[in-house]
């Protein structure tokens, strides 16, 4: 077994000989909304689930497995958790209703300073895991299970801008995920609080074919200033009962992972292991040693090309759809005709986007001018 983790992380759960089922709904306490996508689970058991898109859920667990001490918790970006002990749900009763009061609305910090700040772009993360190992859910893993990694940085202030990550296989139709990003501390190796303050998840549909993912995080201006975790967390898998997502991972000096099998259940680390995960992040910081150099900044420009082409869809140009290069945090929108113009280097992730439109996304190979034909998101 300890050798199976220096190559492969492993998410798998055997399945479940139900004897319980609790179903029912998810709804916002003030306007009655059903709430999607919200954690459900008996805390540290392997027990969980996750509401679907009209709030509801179906919880199923065998009687021997839990206890009248065990306490079943309900959580959801944006919301104050509730926790039940066991003991106090009727057990005539399988059909509940969870109504989530909404949380306080935080104040964003300000940060004053009388130093001038320097935005440095810098990637982070694992980018080169390819063909050192494998990180995957397998067979009847549970809604809500996650694998994460920690991503180590230098200490100051960053804001994160995008996350990467390829993929090796996917045998569903879909798969449904969620990004959660959660604190560090020097006194915990484990995961701590989720660093998303916006209230809004950051969900990701995963399509059959979809090699290389760019997942946008800027909407959630979500900041650090230290060590963080990363984590995928699994909301739903269409098309096929099978789980078996797999992405690049593997053995890495002093790296750790983590993984949890359902909603609410304990974390267990993986030491020396990290999935392949990388984010492009904005530094903040007043030591200008931290800046390129000029002539690395030269280097760089050197190696840019000036591109242009077309955006389409069935033959039609598309105005203001947006070209961005996630590895330079930039992005452009195209004008009238469909035309837009960018620089672009070997090596960088692009996507080209439009509302109501599947978003492409492709590592720059050669650099040279792009036509890009966009599909209809059906």
């Amino acid at each position: 077994m300890r050798l199976l983790l220096y190559t492969a992380l492993l998410l798998v759960v055997l399945p479940l000989q139900a004897q319980l089922a609790y179903s029912g709904s998810v709804v916002d306490a003030v306007t009655g909304d059903p709430l999607p996508f919200v954690n459900i689970g008996i805390v540290d058991r392997a027990i969980g689930t996750v509401s679907d898109e009209e709030g509801s859920f179906l919880l199923e667990f065998r009687r021997e497995k839990v206890g009248p001490a065990d306490v079943l918790r309900i959580s959801s970006l944006g919301y104050e958790a509730t926790e039940i002990p066991l003991s106090r749900l009727e057990q005539s009763t399988k059909h509940f209703t969870f109504r989530l009061e909404p949380s306080p609305i935080g104040l964003d910090e300000v940060i004053v300073s009388t130093s001038e700040l320097f935005e440095v772009e810098e990637e982070v993360g694992y980018p080169n895991m390819m063909g050192r190992g494998i990180g995957y859910w397998k067979d009847s893993v549970a809604l809500g299970g996650e694998l994460g990694s920690r991503i180590r940085v230098d200490n100051g202030l960053r804001r994160l801008n995008a996350l990467f990550f390829q993929v090796l296989d996917n045998p569903s139709d879909s798969v449904q995920l969620r990004v959660n990003i959660y604190e560090t501390d020097i006194k915990s190796t484990y995961p701590g609080r989720n660093a998303n303050n916006s209230g809004r998840s950051i969900l990701h549909t995963l399509r059959k074919g979809e090699s290389l993912v760019a997942i946008d995080l800027s909407f959630a201006e979500i900041w650090v200033r230290n060590d963080f975790i990363i984590s995928l967390e699994l909301l739903g898998v269409y098309g096929t009962e099978r789980v078996g997502l797999s992405l690049p991972a593997g053995p890495y000096t002093g790296g750790d992972s983590f993984r949890r099998y359902a909603s609410q259940s304990r974390w267990e680390r993986l030491k020396e292991s990290v999935m392949g995960f990388s984010v492009q992040t904005t530094l903040y910081t007043d030591n200008p040693r931290r800046v390129p150099k000029a002539r690395i900044v030269r280097k760089r420009e050197k190696n840019e090309t000036e591109i242009s082409g077309y955006v389409f869809h069935a033959g039609n140009p598309l105005k203001e759809a947006t070209i961005r290069n996630y590895t330079r945090n930039e992005s452009v929108q195209t004008d009238k005709w469909g035309r837009y113009t960018t620089r672009i280097s070997k090596g960088d992730i692009l996507s080209v986007s439009y509302p109501g439109m599947l978003e492409l996304v492709l590592e720059v190979e050669d650099p040279r001018n792009f036509n890009f034909q966009l599909q209809r998101n059906r």
